[in-house]
């Protein structure tokens, strides 16, 4: 059995990793904005909500097996389809070494399915979209890169499971930023060199084979390498922890469609409507929003293992703490962040000369609010699934399926454009899944939401004074 939890190592190189994470893309913005034409700018994003939605077929195996990780080295002895075993014991190193070869073979398959769609069915989306790969130079060769990458990145998906299910999470946030900063660098390099969108489509290639590198050798020590080499998994005990994992999976998978549906289909259907010059500025806002987001979930982001060790030891009350205490985290970062946005992003873009703009005012902040709305059902949910459990299926694929609809129409028979997309979204989101989890969580905890907000701020005050006592003596 290993302890896991979080230390303060881990906080700060998961506050780095992430920034670097979305640096990759923030850090070259300027040099891309001013380099690129509109059509070049427009593909990209076209070509990263692609990516993302054939990265679907993930279909939540990744987060289920990182659960089920921590699971064995919290000491289970057997997994469950639903919920969480309560006999435990040492590490049981044949469960490892089963769930490690269950999951090599399953990213293995999902990988090749990936690509061959990206190869087939996007090919045709993207010749549409470039009007026959004309709008853009070397826009097929760029194409066959960019889905080559996706699927090196999808294989190499479980070593950051693994290293976030043992409770590695410094480690896992170092082979994450040793990939990141390479990918900078290397995009950095290849738009000096004039190689334009193609030269980032080569970066985005070679960055995986950074982060699998590292990752192997944080997770697989020697210790540990020798003592799972010595199980043979044979093929029907990788088919049963499949049905096992596969049992949540498919829940989880619908609900990434659903969030899919809510949170980056309207660009793909966009892509069919509107110029690339206006995708390319939804894009842009949508990616500054996601660089907000990413930086401020992180703390929630890198506490799940200690959360998921909290509940295995049913110590309920330091999980509500910890919880409304990283919630508060949240809160603060993302309206602070948001306020900086739609204040000070207009400006810089216009300072750096940038061919693309931002959507209105008016337009940023509404999409700010729904998205800030957005991100706190999600950590709801996901502190929900702690206990193995998923109860927001139906809510959130339905959710899905209303604002496609309502994208198609605004798109089709109104000139609302990107205005009502996002009205779209707070529609029907508003309607059940923005406050539905947040009820349950509270109601199961027998505490209302202010006093989960008090008990946030209580708690964060708490680790400041803590902090700056540490700090006097």
């Amino acid at each position: 059995m290993s302890e896991i939890s979080v230390t303060k190592k881990d906080i700060i190189w998961g506050y780095l990793a992430q920034f670097f994470l979305v640096a990759s893309g923030l850090i070259t913005l300027p040099l891309v904005l001013n380099i690129l034409s509109a059509e070049e700018i427009g593909m990209n994003y076209l070509m990263l909500t692609i990516g993302s939605l054939v990265s679907l077929l993930d279909f939540g195996f990744a987060p289920q097996f990182g659960r089920n990780i921590t699971y064995i080295f919290s000491g289970a002895q057997k997994l469950q389809k639903e919920g969480i075993s309560t006999e435990k014991g040492d590490l049981n190193y044949k469960l490892l070494a089963t769930m490690i070869s269950a999951a090599k073979l399953i990213y293995k398959v999902m990988a090749v399915v990936v690509l061959v769609i990206m190869l087939t069915l996007g090919t045709v989306y993207i010749y549409k979209a470039t009007m026959g790969f004309t709008s853009v130079k070397y826009a097929l060769l760029i194409w066959v890169i960019y889905s080559i990458s996706a699927f090196f990145a999808i294989y190499y998906t479980y070593y950051t499971s693994l290293l976030m299910g043992k409770g590695l999470i410094m480690e896992s946030k170092k082979a994450m930023l040793a990939s990141r900063i390479t990918c900078i660098l290397l995009t950095f390099i290849f738009l000096f060199m004039g190689w334009g969108l193609l030269g980032i489509a080569v970066a985005n290639l070679l960055a995986p084979f950074v982060n699998r590198y590292f990752s192997y050798r944080y997770f697989f020590v020697p210790e540990l390498r020798n003592k799972i080499e010595n199980y043979y998994v044979n093929r029907k005990e990788k088919w049963e922890i499949f049905s096992i994992i596969w049992y949540n999976a498919k829940k989880l998978g619908m609900v990434f469609i659903g969030n899919y549906a809510i949170s980056k289909l309207s660009l793909f259907l966009a892509g069919l409507y509107l110029s690339l010059q206006e995708i390319a500025s939804y894009g842009l806002m949508i990616q500054l929003v996601t660089v907000l987001t990413v930086s401020s979930v992180t703390l929630f982001t890198i506490s799940e293992p200690y959360l998921i060790s909290l509940r295995i030891e049913d110590k309920r009350s330091e999980l509500l703490k910890r919880f409304s205490f990283t919630m508060n985290v949240y809160y603060c970062l993302f309206i602070i962040g948001s306020l900086f946005l739609i204040i000070l992003a207009p400006l810089l873009l216009e300072f750096i000369g940038s061919n693309t703009k931002l959507p209105s005012t008016y337009i940023l902040t509404l999409y700010c609010f729904v998205i800030f709305l957005e991100n706190n059902n999600c950590n709801f949910s996901t502190f929900i699934l702690l206990d193995n459990k998923i109860p927001f299926m139906w809510p959130s694929l339905c959710t899905g399926v209303f604002i496609i609809m309502g994208d198609f129409l605004i798109l089709q028979y109104t000139s609302f454009a990107l205005g009502g997309l996002i009205m779209v979204q707070l529609i029907c989101q508003s309607a059940y899944v923005n406050w539905r989890w947040i009820y349950v969580v509270c109601r199961d905890f027998k505490i209302s939401f202010s006093s989960f907000l008090a008990l946030g701020l209580k708690e964060t005050f708490n680790k400041i004074r803590l902090s700056l006592f540490m700090l006097k003596y």
